[in-house]
């Protein structure tokens, strides 16, 4: 494939060479991203879970291929961005049940917001936030950061409302093991 006169690697086959040295973290996070389906109408992800193992049996037998099929096989598009794919691993790790992503929620006022992982029978849902959501402009439309931190408050007071278990962590907390089974089962999720 070329772009610009340039030889390239489709994204898939890019995904999958990087996969085979980088860590299973940043892999995920990689793999998410390229498979990322847009909310917007007719969207697509850059690659699908397909294209991805194509480009893996194409590309067999190749050093570390179980490591970049584990990648595969863990990939959601549903992971909207890189603290919820980090905060996924940490999960797989810890032994955590595995969330749907996603969910959205609705109240006698209509439509809260998704969160970004529900555990359904348990009644638990979560948010990774980033700094980025509170402090840049191309993520708070126009608004304060004093401005988006109560909307984000009102939302998750109606979800509370609902009600569910509900826990938030950042960054720090997505990749440590020890703080995110903290912030899970503080919320009530068992396991």
């Amino acid at each position: 494939m070329s772009i610009d006169g340039l030889l390239v690697t489709s994204l898939a086959r890019t995904v999958l060479d990087i996969a085979s040295v980088a860590t299973f973290e940043q892999s995920v996070i990689m793999a998410d991203a390229a498979l990322l389906v847009p909310r917007t109408r007719g969207a697509s992800g850059k690659t699908t879970p397909d294209e991805l193992m194509l480009a893996w049996e194409r590309a067999l037998p190749f050093r570390a291929h179980k490591r970049t099929r584990r990648v595969i096989d863990f990939s959601d598009a549903g992971a909207e961005s890189p603290i919820e794919s980090r905060s996924r691993v940490t999960m797989a790790r810890i032994g955590c049940p595995a969330p749907r992503l996603q969910t959205a929620f609705f109240d006698r006022d209509g439509f809260i917001g998704r969160v970004d992982f529900d555990w359904p029978e348990q009644g638990v849902v979560g948010e990774a936030d980033g700094d980025l959501k509170y402090l840049d402009e191309q993520y708070r439309s126009g608004r304060t950061p004093g401005q988006v931190h109560l909307d984000e408050k009102k939302r998750e007071d109606r979800i509370r409302a609902l009600p569910r278990g509900f826990a938030r962590w950042g960054w720090a907390e997505a990749g440590d093991e020890v703080a995110l089974r903290r912030r899970l089962t503080d919320a009530g999720l068992r396991w």
